[in-house]
Order: C-alpha cells, then sequence, then structure tokens
C-alpha cells in the first residue's frame, strides 16, 4: 500500500511541483497587484488659525479608504468655523496612487462635494486640502493600529485602524 502511494507521488511529482508553483505565483500575484497598500483607518484633524482680527477653526474627520489595488478615497467630514460662522464640510477625493517603499504619490481623479457641503467661500476652500492634484505621502506603521502619515518636511496626522 505504501510503495504504490510513494510511486504514484513520485510518477506525478512534477505535476505536483508545477501545481504547489503555480499556487504560490498566484498568492505572490494577489500580494503584489490586488491587495491594497494603504491602510483603512481614520483620524481626527483640529487645526487653528490666529489672523489679525479673525479667528478660524476647522475639525475634521478624515477616513483613509483602499479602493481596489491602487486607488483610495479621501473622506473629509467636519466644520470650519469663521469667527461666528460654522460651516459644514462633506467631500470626498477619489485618487489614484503608486507606492515607492513607504513613499505614496497620490493623484486626484475626481473631488466630490456632497450636498450638505455649504462652504462656498473660495478663500476659506483654499485651506481645505481638495484643490491638491497631486500629494506626496510617507506612511509609516507606529504599532498595529496606528499609522503616521507625513507630508514632504512634517508630519500631518497618525490615523487609527479599526482593529
Amino acid at each position: 500500500m505504501k510503495a504504490g502511494l510513494s510511486k504514484r507521488l513520485w510518477r506525478y511529482r512534477y505535476a505536483l511541483l508545477s501545481a504547489l508553483a503555480i499556487a504560490g505565483c498566484g498568492v505572490s500575484a494577489y500580494f503584489l497587484f490586488f491587495k491594497p497598500q494603504i491602510p483603512e483607518c481614520r483620524a481626527v484633524l483640529r487645526s487653528t488659525d490666529q489672523l489679525p482680527g479673525q479667528l478660524m477653526q476647522r475639525v475634521l474627520l478624515v477616513s483613509v479608504v483602499p479602493e481596489g489595488a491602487r486607488s483610495v478615497t479621501l473622506l473629509l467630514s467636519g466644520s470650519f468655523f469663521d469667527g461666528d460662522t460654522r460651516y459644514t464640510i462633506e467631500r470626498a477625493m477619489i485618487m489614484d496612487y503608486q507606492r515607492q517603499g513607504s513613499n505614496y504619490t497620490l493623484r486626484r481623479k475626481e473631488a466630490v462635494r456632497k450636498p450638505q457641503d455649504n462652504l462656498d467661500n473660495e478663500a476659506l476652500n483654499r485651506r481645505l486640502p481638495m484643490s491638491a492634484p497631486l500629494i506626496h505621502w510617507r506612511i509609516e506603521k507606529i504599532d498595529e493600529r496606528h499609522y503616521l502619515f507625513s507630508g514632504n518636511h512634517a508630519p500631518l496626522f497618525v490615523c487609527t485602524t479599526a482593529s
């Protein structure tokens, strides 16, 4: 019985090795081409700008949602305070990206303003990251749940994953 099994394994060894090699190539292709490389996470950004005679505050929830292997959606929702005036921000940026190590170059495909968004002032709109056609990020893993997103010169935010 054992000799028969051994003979069959020996006879079909090339077919078994070929099947294992194809399975290994398939797993490698999945991790290289189909698995998202940017983590799905969220961060809260709070910034205050004091101009002469004017105070501007911005509180945003930034959600980074990978959409396939080379696409990501940035969801921005929050409030913008210009003195006593409150504006609601609800936007989505759909971007393609290229990765080189831990450096990411994101190119804007589409910027969507949702109906709840009521920030119409162009000077205030320029203070949001919606007009940039190209964004450079460096994403570093801090621990299992936290990622540091940095720009060219300084850290931008720490993003937290759900699990």
